[in-house]
């Protein structure tokens, strides 16, 4: 899954690096600061297909679900989304990115010193993924907020397109954010896209596991709270 992320530079240095032509950022320079550890719940920057970019809240319930109670989602498996109840309509024209400069995942491992003993529980260890280039990263997602007036709807919000993760990355995780370099972002928010487009996107143009690289970070980023640039620096340089 993905329940984590980075995006702490600029809105137009990402609209710069996905060669948007006419950008124009819907949010105020002023209220908006670094985030490190950008947690569901939270307004990420949402890039949509009219180029604009605006916050938008993480976690999507539709109304249906509301109305039986079913818990607010924050990720849609690449494999189902266009077919599942709770996406299906969204796939279609309310495709969005949401650019990244990495995200955290969480592998089950032992505590350091804990090798020798037997007896001793293992931890969740967070580690730190990122483009191995050190460019931000375009994260596949799905919105219910494609009007101004739509972020006032119960529920509404974004989800983040995940796919299985491959080429080494599976040790970490076995999910991961469906990841665009600009080119193929492009096509993703095209609303003209047709069904066959999207499969063939989504299935041939994710980049590759081989262009990310990771490490551990220290366990602080566990609390969604703290939110500062030591959080995605590596846990051997922090001790």
């Amino acid at each position: 899954m993905c329940g984590r992320i980075s995006q702490y530079r600029l809105p137009m240095h990402y609209a710069q690096r996905l060669h948007l032509k006419n950008p124009f950022v819907l949010v105020d320079a002023a209220d908006r600061r670094p985030g490190y550890n950008l947690s569901p719940g939270t307004h990420p920057l949402g890039v949509y297909p009219d180029e604009s970019i605006r916050a938008v809240h993480w976690g999507y319930c539709p109304p249906w679900a509301l109305q039986k109670k079913l818990p607010q989602t924050i990720n849609a498996r690449v494999e189902t989304a266009a077919t599942s109840a709770y996406f299906k309509h969204l796939w279609k024209k309310a495709r969005i990115l949401i650019p990244a400069d990495g995200w955290f995942e969480w592998r089950i491992e032992p505590r350091p010193g804990d090798s020798d003993d037997p007896a001793a529980k293992p931890a969740k260890q967070p580690y730190y993924i990122q483009r191995a280039d050190g460019e931000p990263m375009y994260l596949a997602a799905l919105t219910s907020i494609m009007r101004d007036e739509d972020a006032a709807a119960a529920g509404a919000g974004f989800v983040i397109v995940t796919a299985a993760a491959d080429e080494g990355l599976v040790d970490v995780h076995d999910r991961r954010p469906l990841v665009f370099a600009p080119a193929a972002a492009r096509r993703w928010l095209d609303p003209d896209a047709t069904p066959e487009d999207l499969t063939a996107l989504v299935r041939a143009d994710g980049v590759p596991a081989s262009q990310f690289v990771w490490h551990r970070v220290s366990t602080d980023v566990n609390r969604a709270t703290n939110d500062e640039p030591r959080l995605i620096e590596p846990l051997e340089t922090l001790l």
